[in-house]
């Protein structure tokens, strides 16, 4: 999943972002449960790939957040 934050226009929030991110590594965890029930490392491996993205995007969606927040204090 790859969502950016848009300032000044029609964009999700910083929370619904998270939310989703969050939603999509509750997924991958429950089906990395299955997976490893099953033995199956690669499909494991996938999941924690897809975990890791989501992460980074928590991360990316955080820092934009942060930049937009100095910007404006900046312009005060």
């Amino acid at each position: 999943m790859t969502r950016r934050l848009i300032f000044g226009g029609k964009s999700p929030s910083f929370s619904e972002i998270f939310t989703e991110y969050l939603s999509d590594i509750s997924l991958e965890v429950e089906a990395i449960k299955l997976r490893n029930i099953k033995s199956d490392a690669e499909g494991v491996n996938e999941h924690l790939a897809r975990i890791d993205s989501a992460l980074k995007g928590i991360m990316e969606a955080k820092l934009a957040l942060a930049e937009k927040l100095r910007n404006s204090q900046n312009q005060n």
